[in-house]
């Protein structure tokens, strides 16, 4: 019987992971992270619920306040992302530093054998602990897990990975679980409505600049680069016989290039920050599909990692608004390989049409 840490945010996946847990006969320690006072996953009722359900389940129960740390390495860099032109995805980074990382130190602490969580994937044990997308592709959250820590692989369960969310829908009605009903948060837990509303609320606001053609001639003016987004059609401005939509986004020349819906498609990107959850050479070529939005299908690449947590990815097809500060991840067949930051790329913001 092993000793596990299961990561509880009051919802009903995580509820049913440790409700099959303890069927299994492992001894269970339940845990929480207080996060953000108004977001839509760990808040306050969330807390109540996981609270609840350890007290039916008779299993005990921490709540670990990383509010602190919340603000400084999720949401700050979340805010300066858009500050700095480019469009972050704070689920992914959240999953790295605090949903694994920090609470796998929490579970050491506590002698722990494993830490579980309701995570849609399915774990492989081969020659090496493999993360492989879940069999309910509809809610796979591999592309949420590319940035944990490889050294993590052997100690994680994600007993979900094999499962629907019908299934485990029933499962939680079967067994009477008092969050079998409760509806799933959805998008970026923190920001509620519009991302610009929660800039507004944090006190960030833009400052004026250019919005430029492909050949650099000023359009009209904007009230901030935080406001655009690449592939982005609302804000432009009307004047042009065909529609225009955001290329590029310049936040040191306070700048935004749009153009013709042509110019947004992209063959090849540029990713850093890599993390590879799989031994991959340098010195050859790797052929991969890739997600470059969570909710995008995976196309087929060419992948070629280069120096200092860089590589390149050859799209076999062009792609629409490939967006930089956004998550490339990368797959072969069904397991998880790893991914990167897509970073700057094809038409710049401060750099006009040959």
């Amino acid at each position: 019987m092993a000793r596990v840490v299961v990561a509880l945010s009051g919802g009903v996946d995580s509820a049913v992971a440790a409700a099959l847990l303890q069927e299994a006969g492992h001894d269970l320690l339940g845990v929480t992270m207080r996060l953000w006072p108004k977001s839509r996953c760990c808040d306050e009722k969330d807390i109540e619920d996981a609270a609840e359900l350890c007290a039916q389940l008779g299993i005990p129960y921490q709540v670990l306040d990383y509010r602190e740390r919340f603000r400084s390495e999720i949401v700050d860099p979340f805010i300066a992302a858009y500050q700095e032109g480019r469009t972050p995805n704070p689920c992914t980074r959240c999953n790295q530093v605090l949903k694994f990382s920090a609470l796998w130190q929490e579970a050491d602490a506590l002698d722990a054998d494993y830490l579980a969580t309701g995570h849609y994937v399915r774990q492989v044990r081969s020659a090496a602990a493999e993360i492989w997308r879940g069999v309910d592709e509809r809610k796979d959250q591999s592309y949420f897990l590319y940035a944990i820590e490889r050294d993590l692989l052997p100690r994680l369960l994600f007993p979900l990975g094999a499962l629907r969310k019908e299934e485990v829908r029933a499962i939680a009605k079967a067994r009477a679980l008092p969050v079998a009903g409760k509806q799933e948060s959805q998008d970026v837990c923190f920001v509620a409505g519009d991302y610009r509303s929660f800039l507004r609320e944090q006190g960030v606001s833009g400052r004026p600049g250019n919005i430029v053609n492909l050949q650099g001639e000023v359009l009209g003016t904007h009230d901030g680069v935080i406001n655009f987004t690449v592939g982005q059609r609302r804000g432009i401005g009307g004047g042009s016989a065909v529609p225009l939509y955001v290329l590029a986004v310049n936040a040191k020349r306070d700048q935004v290039r749009v153009g013709p819906a042509e110019y947004l498609y992209q063959d090849q990107l540029r990713i850093h920050e890599c993390n590879w959850l799989a031994e991959l050479s340098p010195d050859r070529e790797e052929r991969v599909t890739v997600k470059l939005r969570y909710a995008a299908p995976p196309v087929a690449a060419t992948l070629r990692l280069g120096q200092g947590g860089e590589a390149s990815l050859l799209l076999d097809a062009a792609q629409r608004a490939v967006t930089p500060g956004q998550a490339a991840v990368c797959y072969q067949d069904e397991r998880l390989l790893g991914g990167g930051i897509i970073a700057e790329f094809g038409i710049s913001a401060d750099s006009a049409s040959e």
